[in-house]
């Protein structure tokens, strides 16, 4: 039955030119060795390496510090980090005192003299001593991610040096669109959904994080989940990359059934018994690491939240160990699952892929049926029976509506196409949840969770090796005919190997319209094998796979 609720059964920091992410490196120079050069070297672990016409200048600081000297060089060639004692001893510590060694060191540095203006940002003191920043400003724009900072020690003595500023910068700072307009641009992708406060005002920087600078808005969005940073061009209104999540995250520990109970444990004779912590052994648990929390002691985070679910699992310091006669267990097998799914498609390469928190309940339906809603993108997880967030594959099945919603709005208009959701889903939950816990019964969807209702051994909700032929079997019913799609996805990933079906399978749903049908399903692939570099026995053998269903292929 199809609704607006997909269901699973019938019933149912940016970085400046790179250069900020760079791993430290260790120069060391020291000027009274000869046989050490003077002049700093390329090290092989760094994406930096010295300029040449600097060496004179670099010599001198080495010379007038009197050591050895530790640098890490920025892709501009000039010192991006140097930690030594850069200056003797000298009175108190003072953004003049700052000044003075800056301008000394300004042809090494590249700052002053026209190429950087620098304003004072802060002074502040440690146990260590006094540390001066500086921002980089071009006609009075802040220079996004560019600082200077100078570290002296309680003897005065300068110890340490950051430089992130970008000389000569050559760029008109009159913007084009109004900071509304960028922000109306940074909305338009979709990646902010649920806003939880409203939105600042948008920023003029100057941005250099891509080949050229730019004049840039920075339109930072707050929602129930990450909080996105996006740059949006000032002169094209053109957002600029994808956008970053400035969280910070921590992890967590939880206690799980990898996969499920039956896969576990490996014993298809398990049984609900109402919720009883007696009727599953203690080896189906499984302690995990709980990835991405907000660290609110919530199952709040980068993938998924619970906070759809009216009594929250509470964790402490982080840790939510509970037995499955809690909801609190059904939420945390929620959270894993989802987060590991997310993090599963993120591997293959898609970092664009429903790539957001999804919120979920797990108390909120009484009845034996979990569903995904397009209009709120949020999942329900049912309570009859096997509670159905105590089963990963009926978990991760609606994150494949969650995932197919978002890189096809409306997929599923048709009947074939609702088919092709249902069967992505089978297929996405025995993929994703075999990565996690091996082939036990892959071809068998939710064995758990079908305890309460399946006939034979095992209890399978619906399975991934079906012989039906389209389009004598199929029924009209779209978790029926689902089980043609499924099985011909999971023979393309018995003669592909997993990682290539899964990155081919993905990417075809971008080929896809909402009103998609089996041929359009069948040629998408096709097309995509072709696209993604595919051998031609590789691309005939998906050619064959859905032609031997029945479906027709034209790609």
């Amino acid at each position: 039955m199809r609704s607006n609720a997909l269901s699973y059964r019938r019933v149912f920091a940016v970085a400046v030119a790179g250069v900020l992410a760079l791993p430290v490196l260790a120069c060391s120079v020291d000027a009274g060795d000869p046989a050490t050069p003077a002049s700093p070297s390329r090290n092989p672990d760094s994406d930096g390496s010295p300029r040449a016409d600097l060496a004179p200048h670099w010599n001198a600081l080495v010379a007038r510090s009197g050591g050895a000297l530790a640098v890490r060089w920025s892709p501009r060639g000039t010192p991006m980090s140097v930690f030594g004692n850069l200056s003797g001893p000298g009175a108190v510590a003072s953004a003049a005192m700052a000044r003075r060694f800056l301008a000394d060191n300004a042809e090494l540095l590249q700052v002053g003299s026209g190429r950087v203006d620098l304003d004072e940002d802060a002074t502040l003191d440690s146990p260590l001593g006094t540390h001066v920043s500086f921002v980089q400003r071009h006609d009075g724009v802040r220079v996004f991610g560019a600082e200077v900072k100078v570290h002296f020690n309680r003897d005065g003595r300068i110890v340490a040096l950051n430089n992130t500023s970008v000389p000569d910068l050559q760029l008109d700072t009159q913007p084009a669109i109004s900071a509304q307009r960028a922000l109306a641009a940074a909305l338009a992708t979709g990646r902010a959904t649920d806003l939880d406060d409203a939105p600042e005002t948008p920023e003029l920087v100057v941005y250099t994080g891509g080949d050229a600078p730019a004049l840039a808005y920075r339109v930072v969005l707050s929602t129930e989940g990450p909080t996105l940073e996006f740059f949006v061009n000032a002169k094209t209104g053109a957002v600029i990359g994808e956008p970053t999540d400035i969280n910070h995250y921590v992890n967590g520990t939880g206690q799980v059934f990898k996969d499920n109970a039956v896969v576990a444990t490996q014993n298809n004779n398990l049984v609900d018994g109402n919720d009883a912590n007696s009727a599953v052994p203690s080896n189906a648990y499984s302690m995990v690491t709980l990835q991405g929390l907000n660290g609110n002691n919530r199952l709040d985070g980068q993938f998924a939240s619970g906070s759809a679910s009216r009594s929250r699992a509470a964790g402490t310091n982080n840790n939510f160990i509970f037995l499955r006669n809690t909801n609190a267990f059904s939420e945390t097998m929620a959270y894993f699952h989802l987060d590991f799914a997310q993090r599963y498609i993120q591997s293959l390469g898609f970092t664009n892929v429903n790539n957001r928190q999804q919120v979920f309940s797990v108390d909120r339906s009484r009845v034996d049926n979990s569903s995904y809603s397009p209009s709120n993108k949020r999942i329900t997880y049912g309570t009859g029976g096997v509670d159905d967030a105590e089963d990963g594959e009926v978990i991760v099945h609606e994150y494949g509506h969650s995932v197919q919603d978002n890189q096809v709005p409306g997929f599923g208009r048709t009947e074939q196409g609702g088919a092709m959701g249902e069967g992505f889903g089978d297929y996405l939950a025995a993929t994703v949840n075999a990565s996690l816990a091996g082939n036990f019964q892959i071809n068998c969807i939710a064995e758990w969770d079908a305890t309460s209702y399946a006939a034979g051994v095992p209890h399978c909700l619906r399975t991934l090796d079906s012989t039906k032929h389209f389009p004598q079997d199929a029924d009209g019913e779209v978790h029926d005919d689902g089980e043609m799609w499924s099985a011909s996805l999971f023979q393309i990933r018995t003669a592909l190997g997993a990682a290539l079906a899964d990155k081919l399978i993905l990417q075809a749903h971008f080929l896809l319209s909402s009103s998609a049908n089996f041929s359009d399903g069948s040629n998408a692939l096709v097309t995509a094998a072709i696209n993604l570099g595919f051998t031609a026995a590789q691309v005939n053998t998906v050619r064959t796979i859905l032609r031997n269903r029945g479906f027709t292929v034209t790609a």
